[in-house]
């Protein structure tokens, strides 16, 4: 029998059997990766989800880019192709990665040096090699739930176990016994799900961990006070020589083909091991990605500190140093203007999404406090199968939902954690005339009695 949970950050005796094999045959007797359980869990919902269904909880911002990013990155890539691009690497990569040193230090309230900047294709890419580097160092990894299915399917690649799922209010559930190292602890801040901060403090201080990954993946819109948000963040980086740093551009940009992803690190072990990763693994990045992540920095000090750091005279002195060409003081108030915007249309989205009798938060989960993401669970799906054969079924009749099993672990972890709640992410990005659609094509999927019971074929 399955122990109640406990409430304090200690919580409960091991898990056995709740993570999955390392290896498993293929068809053919030979080994194959296997895919973690929340993939094998979307590939099962989805098996009959037709072409032109709608989508709920996209994991990007739905709105098109700012008019003034769209131009100032044309100018970035335009200026690329004068010189740039005639080998795989050249004397303007150290330029772009001074400048992003810089700016990430201002935002972060750090001292960094370009050698602690390594570019990512994506900080999907990014998550691999420091599971990698974990893998190397003997480290199990912590991760919160929800989370991003990358993480368990690059642990599970390098052959690392999760020990530990937490929440957003600083509960823990052990799934592993690991011996040896304190693990790579995971804090998606804020949470990339949820949108919300987590509470990690207990949780840190029963696992003790060897190295922090603060994974950033959004600031934009923020709904809170500038000031209020950057402390939360910066309190999560304590000393970038245990820690590293993901920043997600293409998200706060809404350019998410563009796959730019940022590590920030002192740490010597790692960036020798990312160097050598990189160098295995193909050489070099594009050469734009540096100047994607920089244009995010200064909008981002823009937002955040518009009287300081953020400054467009600072910023511009900074891109003209660099030799990078500089947009121009109306575009940073011009973009300060459509993130206040965003804000309120965000925000204006997800209340009518919890007045629509549909949706309902998730207990103990805090508010969002920037994205796109928001968690909320179905009041009237009673168990973990009913909402399984109801997302199905909806994939089917055209509305695909993202149930909570999507985002890491397995049932048995989230019922757990999480007991009595059957909850879906939901994109609050998009337009109130396609949010209002939205909600009627997931009320319409809600009015048959079978299958919100559980019972559908």
């Amino acid at each position: 029998m399955i122990p109640a949970l406990g409430t304090g950050p200690d919580l409960l005796p091991p898990v056995t059997g709740s993570y999955p094999p390392l290896a498993e045959p293929d068809g053919t007797g030979s080994p194959a990766l296997p895919d973690v359980e929340c993939v094998t869990y979307y590939r099962r919902i989805r098996s009959r989800t037709t072409a032109a269904a709608r989508q709920l909880g996209y994991g990007i911002n739905r709105r098109m880019p700012a008019t003034g990013v769209r131009q100032w990155l044309s100018r970035m890539y335009d200026d690329m192709f004068d010189g740039r691009i005639a080998d795989y690497t050249g004397s303007g990569d150290l330029a772009d990665r001074h400048l992003i040193a810089e700016l990430a230090g201002r935002y972060l309230g750090t001292r960094l040096r370009p050698e602690h900047v390594v570019l990512f294709n994506g900080s999907t890419e990014a998550i691999s090699v420091l599971l990698g580097f974990a893998a190397a160092q003997g480290m199990p990894v912590a991760v919160p739930l929800p989370l991003y299915c990358s993480f368990e399917q690059s642990a599970a690649r390098h052959r690392v176990r999760v020990c530990a799922y937490y929440t957003a209010d600083g509960r823990m559930l052990r799934v592993s016994d690991e011996q040896g190292p304190g693990p790579l602890f995971v804090d998606v801040a804020p949470n990339g799900v949820t949108g919300a901060w987590a509470r990690t403090e207990p949780v840190r201080q029963a696992l003790m961990p060897s190295f922090d990954l603060v994974d950033h993946v959004f600031a934009l819109p923020t709904f809170q006070p500038a000031e209020k948000f950057l402390g939360r963040l910066r309190a999560r980086v304590t000393s970038l020589d245990r820690t590293a740093v993901l920043m997600s551009p293409s998200k706060d940009l809404s350019v998410p083909g563009l796959r730019c992803g940022v590590m920030l690190t002192r740490n010597p072990e790692l960036l020798a091991y990312s160097r050598a990763d990189r160098f295995e693994r193909g050489y070099s990045v594009a050469v734009g990605l540096g100047r994607v992540a920089a244009v995010h920095l200064a909008l981002l000090l823009a937002v955040f500190d518009p009287t300081g750091a953020g400054r467009a005279t600072v910023l511009a002195d900074d891109f003209r140093a660099a030799g990078l060409p500089w947009c121009g003081e109306s575009t940073l108030a011009g973009f300060r203007t459509v993130m206040e915007s965003r804000r309120g249309e965000f925000l204006q989205a997800l209340s009518m999404a919890d007045h629509s009798g549909l949706l309902m938060p998730v207990d103990r989960l805090p508010d969002p406090v920037a994205g796109f993401s928001a968690f909320r669970r179905i009041p009237d799906l009673p168990t973990g199968e009913a909402l399984t054969a109801w997302a199905t079924e909806a994939g089917r009749v055209g509305l695909k939902v993202n149930p909570m099993y999507l985002f890491g672990a397995d049932e048995q972890v989230w019922n757990r954690l999480y007991p009595g709640t059957q909850a879906i992410r939901l994109n609050i990005s998009v337009p109130p005339d396609a949010l209002r659609n939205d909600l009627d094509a997931l009320r319409a999927v809600m009015t048959v009695p079978a299958l919100m019971k559980g019972d559908a074929n």
